[in-house]
């Protein structure tokens, strides 16, 4: 699978915003205190059952926390034979980059 850091991020962001499926694989307590701006909150346990919640005709891009669920979230896709990139560093790395894309 492939990944992305944050600075190549916040690169497709500006320029392809509008054709970015980004979905936030944490819990729903953690996305009510930070998340990306117009991501979709599908936890790690619940993907599998809502892939059709997905628009795969956009570039998907896959955020935990630090990148470790989101990773491994992106391997099953890749199983299934569905595209998706990982946010190396997650929401923190976002957080350290002081990152206008997030809101809270």
């Amino acid at each position: 699978m492939n990944a992305i850091n944050s600075k190549k991020f916040r690169e497709l962001m500006e320029i392809e915003n509008e054709n970015l499926e980004i979905i936030d694989v944490r819990e729903e307590a953690e996305f009510k205190v930070v998340r990306i701006k117009n991501s979709k909150l599908i936890p790690m346990g619940e993907i599998m059952d809502n892939l059709d919640k997905i628009n795969w005709d956009k570039k998907v891009v896959l955020v935990c926390r630090s990148g470790g669920r989101s990773s491994y979230v992106g391997e099953m896709l890749k199983s299934l034979g569905k595209e998706a990139v990982n946010l190396e560093g997650g929401i923190s790395g976002l957080e350290s980059d002081n990152c206008e894309c997030l809101e809270r």
